[in-house]
């Protein structure tokens, strides 16, 4: 537990390491439910409870001009992150005892993302998403946290420095500072991963001896796995897990209905021992598609899923886009994972699915409408997707709903 002497201390120290900061006076006061530490350069808000320096806000004065420089923790952005999503269409959040959850609810599709404050500097997201985007308030943009993610299933698009675009995919793992997107995008219109957010000057100050004791350095271990060799320009590592961490985080994802704060904690910080200590797999260095090729292929399924009566000509539509079939197959499997007959055939079982579990249509009928004109052929890509057959699937979605 920190004194108000030791906090006095390490604020000092904090003006001693700032050249261009005037080392003013320290002074403490009582409110209420808070310390609230004040000086001409510092303000500084910390929990009682705790005597934690958890930086809620801070603003500095450089000496001798009227410019104010703001820093905020993890725990600050993640609450602004969560507050400004709240007010977006769609999107609610939910205040439970042990985190917060984020709820996408929209008629085309939803979602959660559940936060756990590990430590001062550090918090968990689960992530499940049944939509094929999630919007970002525009205030959100500027944030910027060390992240790492980890797909379970699903897929999801990554934005990068240079304005290119990759995939995350099950079993891969990216490590980055999160780039400003205006939404996230899903493209498999499913999406399960974890997040884990870092502050890493706060956490490397709220709990170094954990750190020390694992090993962690984290400025070190986002210049080993986030710095381009050429540049030396910040980038984005993405790969496929290794066993190990593969390990950690199944065991992680593993406890998401019920988690341990305990087991969190000293999973997360395996997680990170086990990154220090080996040298990074080199990254993945194909799978990069521009924002015209993206642009692209993401046009190309809206027009392929539009009318799913109808058989669009792939050669037909590469001509319409003035590029060649190959490429435009290479550009829609990269930013979909499937190459466009099998998309096209699990979006329309899917497109059946649902209306033979909404609606009386025969299934004759319901063939014709994804665009099969042949029911056995229907029936037989049904059965591969589903492994029964259509009516049997009507019928055990009646049986559910009763």
């Amino acid at each position: 537990m920190l004194t108000k002497d030791r906090i006095a201390q390490q604020l000092k120290d904090f003006y001693a390491g700032s050249g261009n900061l005037s080392p003013y006076s320290i002074e403490f006061s009582d409110r209420t439910n808070f310390w609230l530490t004040t000086s001409p350069t510092l303000l500084i808000i910390i929990p009682t409870e705790a005597f934690s320096p958890v930086l809620l806000i801070s603003a500095s004065i450089y000496a001798g001009q009227n410019e104010w420089k703001e820093q905020f923790t993890v725990e600050d952005l993640i609450r602004k992150t969560v507050k400004n999503n709240s007010l977006l269409p769609g999107v609610s959040i939910k205040k439970d005892p042990d985190s917060t959850r984020l709820i996408l609810n929209q008629p085309q599709g939803g979602g959660q993302m559940t936060f756990h404050t590990l430590f001062p500097g550090m918090t968990l997201a689960y992530i499940h998403i049944d939509a094929y985007r999630w919007p970002e308030a525009d205030s959100n943009l500027q944030i910027r946290p060390l992240l790492i993610n980890y797909c379970i299933s699903g897929r999801s698009e990554l934005l990068l420095e240079d304005g290119s675009y990759i995939y995350l995919t099950e079993n891969d793992i990216c490590i980055s500072r999160q780039t400003a997107q205006n939404e996230y995008i899903f493209p498999a219109g499913h999406y399960e991963g974890i997040k884990i957010y870092f502050d890493t000057e706060h956490l490397s100050a709220s709990c170094p001896e954990v750190l020390d004791a694992f090993g962690i350095d984290l400025t070190r271990l986002e210049t080993d796995y986030c710095r381009s060799s050429e540049t030396d320009s910040p980038a984005t590592y993405l790969c496929e897990t290794d066993d190990t961490s593969r390990r950690i985080l199944k065991k992680m994802w593993d406890a998401a209905d019920d988690p341990s704060d305990f087991t969190l904690k000293l999973c997360t910080f395996e997680l990170l021992h086990h990154l220090m200590q080996q040298k990074p797999h080199p990254a993945r260095l194909k799978g990069f598609f521009t924002e015209t090729q993206v642009a692209i292929a993401k046009k190309a399924r809206e027009i392929l899923v539009s009318d799913l009566r109808s058989h669009y000509p792939i050669r037909l539509l590469a001509e319409q886009f003035s590029v060649s079939e190959t490429s435009l197959k290479n550009y829609f499997r990269g930013v979909y994972g499937q190459n466009i007959s099998s998309y096209l055939r699990e979006t329309r079982m899917n497109a059946a699915a649902k209306l033979l579990a909404d609606t009386q249509y025969p299934v004759a009928e319901i063939s014709v409408r994804v665009g099969y004109s042949n029911q056995g052929k229907f029936a037989a890509a049904f059965r591969e997707q589903f492994h029964m057959k259509p009516l049997e699937y009507r019928r055990q979605k009646r049986l559910e709903d009763l």
